[in-house]
């Protein structure tokens, strides 16, 4: 059962001292994906909502590119991270409890947002009803799959090792905030349902070597969510600071299969 939306909270906190190294990974390991999702579109003059904009480029590079008519609202829970420009207004906002700020808009992106929220097929609808007659809504979330991840380690029992700590942040962490590790593979035929035309859906398959930004994020839910990992007792103090050095040394071997990450757009008809 769907929990209620009052009952929403976020696996990692933009509060955290972790926070800034951790969302300046994702910003690395994903922002080109996206911005080569949206370099296509018409953006001049238009009105952009980046909903949890967390320390990405591409609310920045946004403004750039809807011109001097055109304006770019960036959410989030908490905005210290988030960037300047011009035509660029940052706003503490919540998307589960409060109503979208300021519709219509002719663009609106949420990227690793949905997947976290209760009910995220209403969330969308709400999207969508934010979006202005010919409006591009642009979903992006990962598709979480924590077998099989490891393509190379050092030895099968760092292997084994790095496995389980995945195996672990999926349950103790992500599924534990009531994140949907599934969601993302149901994107497209929700915006489909939901009315909107010509959807298309892209699916970015990263490899993360170690060193590189997609596993340095394996360092957050180390650094905010050491009890919960240590709690379920598949994994020990030196467990963890053993992935610590695997992720973060370039030379230690690892490979992983990086989340899939699901970018679904959409257009609202015009009439």
């Amino acid at each position: 059962m769907a929990r209620p939306a009052t009952e929403a909270r976020y696996a990692y906190d933009n509060a955290h001292p972790s926070a800034r190294r951790h969302l300046a990974s994702l910003s690395a390991a994903l922002d080109d994906f996206t911005i080569g999702r949206l370099t296509h579109l018409d953006l001049t003059s238009r009105r952009c909502l980046e909903i949890g904009a967390g320390r990405s480029h591409v609310p920045v590079w946004l403004a750039e590119h809807v011109g001097p008519t055109g304006h770019v609202t960036a959410t989030d829970l908490d905005t210290t991270h988030t960037g300047t420009h011009p035509r660029l207004t940052p706003l503490r906002h919540d998307i589960v409890t409060e109503p979208i700020p300021d519709p219509p808009y002719d663009l609106i992106h949420a990227r690793l947002v949905l997947m976290h929220l209760p009910e995220p097929e209403k969330i969308l609808t709400r999207l969508i009803d934010a979006l202005a007659p010919g409006g591009i809504l642009c979903v992006e979330d990962w598709h979480i799959q924590p077998s099989g991840v490891v393509l190379d380690a050092p030895t099968g029992q760092q292997r084994r090792l790095f496995a389980a700590y995945q195996h672990e942040v999926n349950q103790r962490v992500f599924q534990a905030a009531g994140s949907d590790p599934n969601w993302a593979p149901r994107i497209h035929t929700t915006m489909r349902a939901a009315g909107l035309r010509g959807v298309d859906t892209a699916i970015y398959a990263p490899v993360w070597h170690a060193g590189s930004p997609g596993l340095q994020i394996s360092l957050t839910a180390i650094a905010s969510h050491r009890d919960q990992l240590l709690h379920g007792g598949l994994l020990t103090d030196a467990d963890l600071h053993e992935v610590t050095k695997l992720v973060s040394d370039p030379d230690s071997g690892l490979v992983v299969r990086g989340h899939q990450l699901y970018s679904t757009l959409g257009g609202k008809p015009h009439h």
